[in-house]
């Protein structure tokens, strides 16, 4: 039984709204034959291309066997491609490939009209103080977690 308290509590908030806001944009995703964490790896590989897949799975925040998941599914797809890293011939290099880049120009807009939705009614002024608290709560987020590390 959910009680009120924890309807109040910020992972409850945090996640109800990812949740809805994964939902909406994962039908958009379907329709390109993606989820939204391919999506995610894509938009990534346009910022920084050639890059590992261990550097990669730090930028989309999963585990490398994840991610590793994620890049073959796009391999095979033709979304991406590997390419052997010079400096390591144990390794590869990861890049966006011609046809993930027509997809995610196609993506990338319904995503921002996403975005236009969701922030529908709030001000700019709201925008900015929601920013400066989401920045402070990973903060201290973070800092508890490099904290346990030690």
């Amino acid at each position: 039984m959910t009680t009120q308290k924890q309807l109040q509590t910020l992972g409850y908030w945090l996640h109800h709204t990812s949740a809805l806001h994964r939902r909406a944009f994962s039908t958009e995703t379907k329709k390109f034959g993606l989820t939204t964490e391919q999506y995610g790896l894509l938009l990534q590989l346009c910022d920084f291309e050639r890059v590992s897949q261990k550097r990669l799975a730090g930028l989309i925040h999963k585990d490398q066997a994840t991610t590793g998941k994620i890049v073959e599914k796009l391999e095979v797809k033709g979304l991406l491609k590997r390419q052997p890293d010079p400096s390591d011939r144990r390794a590869f290099q990861l890049y966006i490939s011609d046809n993930g880049r027509d997809v995610l120009n196609k993506l990338i807009p319904v995503a921002e009209a996403l975005e236009v939705q969701a922030w529908e009614g709030i001000s700019a002024e709201e925008m900015h103080f929601f920013e400066n608290i989401m920045h402070r709560l990973q903060e201290n987020l973070h800092n508890k977690n490099v904290n346990e590390d030690e």
